[in-house]
């Protein structure tokens, strides 16, 4: 903790001189005041990261300070230090802008580990603070790829609630971009000049993610050795984002449902009540009507988040987007990887035109990244390519056992040849030859599928 600056405010001389004892010996920085007036006087002629702020001062009432302090230098943590105990004290001193309320006699290593936190947010907050200007530029509306009707559709959607407080369901098929649409949500919010906080509710059990999201005291069960600060309080002021809501256990979704009512939790083995400015953006693949019918999530809770829903189209429902999306890829990975691949050569970008892509555009986005680093011409070939969509090509069969055998035969039918033409640069008699067909056939098969091939063999 070298170099961090905290600033002890108590009209006790005792108790300032015994913590900055204590914090020097730690590796803070530490200047004393005794007064509201002199805390001012010295908050302005220096940077502090941390105040500790006793809540009685002989000029001024502590949570008037505190206000003022929160006012005037929002980036400051500051933990309030008291020997009297009012029950609504801790909720008026966080309401105020208190990052954490701690009660004499002081328990130093209680007040250590308090102030680690507190320094950890800030040193989080400083590495984030470019990054959150530069998620501001990058996901502005206008910035997001979409050419294709479905996501314009979707940026619609966008630009109608970034404004509001509304809780949002963001529901996409995996690799579709649902964290791409919370940050742009975010981001274009008046929240938006401070990050994104995410919380990923997948494959966490009850108890781990009750603690994630709600946090949890000394002592609340085995293994709890400190305090710790959930995502619900990291985001106060800002915009949470549950990743895989549909995840949730039905516990934890009552309890997430009463967040939604009350703005307000208790930490788990806690009895405090904490309440917190946080919007909430929720994002599933999963059908949770479908979750809701098999008893697997809660009608009230898919209600309350139904309200505002953005659906994210699969890749497969917006491939006039696959041009744009493949160009901006490129340009991204040339630059990680030394590269200076031109773009892509039109055979290649038809075969992934036609591709089912089952990864939606996080697989699209691995395929160039492979794609740009393999590749010695200056556009991508179908050979690099098709490397790594034949292996992928599987996942799409499992969709035909929803079909009738009309329709699923014509499905293959249609994968089958595609590969073949992406195979041999839609040369028609090697496509024949290697199915084993005769050319006039292939060429009847072809029109009827709707795909096309080269006379020119």
């Amino acid at each position: 903790m070298s170099g961090i600056k905290v600033l002890i405010v108590d009209d006790e001389q005792a108790t300032c001189d015994q913590l900055a004892r204590w914090l020097n010996h730690e590796g803070f920085k530490t200047q004393q005041a005794g007064t509201a007036k002199d805390a001012l006087a010295q908050m302005r002629k220096s940077n502090f990261t941390v105040v500790l702020l006793d809540m009685i001062l002989p000029d001024r009432n502590g949570l008037e300070v505190l206000a003022e302090l929160h006012r005037d230098y929002p980036d400051v943590c500051i933990i309030i230090l008291t020997a009297f105990g009012e029950e609504d004290s801790p909720a008026r001193a966080r309401a105020a802008g208190a990052f954490d309320f701690f009660p004499k006699p002081i328990h130093f290593e209680s007040l250590c580990h308090r102030i680690d936190t507190a320094v950890e947010l800030y040193r989080d907050k400083c590495a984030h603070e470019y990054q959150s200007a530069e998620a501001k530029r990058l996901f502005q509306c206008e910035n997001l790829i979409a050419k294709s009707e479905a996501m314009r559709q979707v940026l619609d959607t966008i630009q109608k609630i970034t404004r509001t407080e509304a809780t949002v369901l963001i529901h996409g098929e995996s690799g579709t971009g649902k964290d791409l649409i919370a940050q742009a949500i975010h981001y274009n919010s008046p929240r938006g000049n401070k990050r994104l906080i995410k919380a990923d509710c997948a494959g966490l059990s009850e108890s781990l993610a009750e603690s994630e999201l709600f946090g949890h005291e000394k002592g609340a069960f085995t293994g709890a050795v400190a305090r710790k600060i959930g995502k619900f309080e990291l985001a106060h002021g800002t915009t949470l984002l549950l990743d895989e809501i549909g995840d949730l256990s039905l516990p934890m979704q009552k309890k997430f449902l009463r967040f939604l009512q009350d703005r307000a939790f208790e930490r788990v083995g806690g009895a405090e009540k904490i309440e917190v400015d946080v919007r909430v953006l929720a994002a599933t693949h999963r059908n949770l009507q479908h979750a809701v019918a098999a008893g697997d999530f809660r009608l009230d809770l898919f209600q309350r988040l139904h309200g505002v829903l953005v659906e994210v189209p699969p890749l497969r429902k917006r491939k006039g987007d696959i041009p744009l999306l493949v160009q901006h890829f490129i340009k991204r990975f040339n630059r990680g990887n030394a590269k200076s691949i031109q773009g892509i050569a039109k055979p290649a970008l038809e075969l992934l035109e036609r591709y089912h892509f089952p990864g939606n555009v996080r697989e699209l986005e691995n395929i160039i990244s492979n794609a740009v680093i393999m590749e010695d011409e200056e556009l991508i070939q179908p050979e690099t390519i098709r490397s790594r969509l034949l292996p992928l090509e599987a996942h799409a069969r499992v969709e035909l056992s929803q079909l009738s055998y009309k329709a699923a035969k014509e499905q293959f039918e249609k994968e089958y040849f595609s590969q073949l033409l992406a195979r041999f640069n839609n040369n028609v008699t090697k496509t024949a030859e290697f199915a084993g067909m005769d050319r006039s056939y292939v060429t009847y098969k072809l029109k009827a599928l709707g795909l096309r091939g080269s006379e020119e063999d």
